[in-house]
């Protein structure tokens, strides 16, 4: 009896680890998790670990959740890709992304973002030609440093956006295996004590 029980927990742990470690996550997004976009932004395009099913979707809304028209989301094994039909003025976004991995279990996050694309004023008409190119060089000097600015902040956003582990990545692994040794180890004792 003692014997059955040990067989079958140990097909139980095998089957829940198998299943835990099925489930797919976002492994990567462009644009990414924080990141400051400084430049037109065409496409969105979000890669996870394993294939996701074809009922899988994202959206995309501003700060004030005011959907923002995509054209019609693909997939392409891994990765969910859409097109970004109209351009993104400066502001604050969401991907928000639900899908159905190969292990059947729906799975939805969200990726915020900022648009912070670099104005573009035209000198006055008026202004006279020698005028008019000190204005342009200044705008040059000026634009030159806000991208350099932007370009940094950018650079500690994706520093900082890096996915730092949660206890979970560490707790869940561990438990598993602590399940299977406990598992393999009961079974062992029982397999001993019937030869003795």
């Amino acid at each position: 009896m003692l014997n059955r029980i040990a067989l079958l927990s140990s097909l139980f742990i095998f089957l829940f680890g198998a299943n835990v470690f099925a489930h797919s996550h976002l492994e990567d997004s462009t644009p990414k998790n924080g990141e400051i976009v400084t430049e037109s932004l065409k496409t969105i395009t979000l890669s996870f670990e394993t294939d996701v099913e074809p009922t899988s979707t994202f959206t995309l809304v501003d700060e004030k959740n005011t959907s923002i028209p995509l054209s019609a989301v693909s997939i392409n094994g891994n990765q969910l890709i859409a097109d970004v039909e109209n351009e993104l003025i400066n502001s604050s976004y969401t991907i928000h992304w639900k899908i159905i991995g190969e292990d059947g279990h729906p799975i939805e996050g969200d990726i915020p973002f900022t648009v912070e694309l670099p104005e573009n004023t035209a000198a006055p008409d008026s202004v006279e030609p020698e005028e008019a190119d000190k204005a342009v060089s200044t705008e040059t000097e000026s634009a030159t440093d806000s991208e350099t600015v932007i370009k940094e902040q950018a650079t500690d956003s994706k520093v900082a956006a890096t996915e730092e582990p949660t206890i979970m990545n560490y707790v869940l692994p561990v438990s598993i295996a602590l399940i299977i040794i406990l598992g393999f180890g009961s079974y062992w004792l029982i397999f001993r004590r019937k030869q003795v």
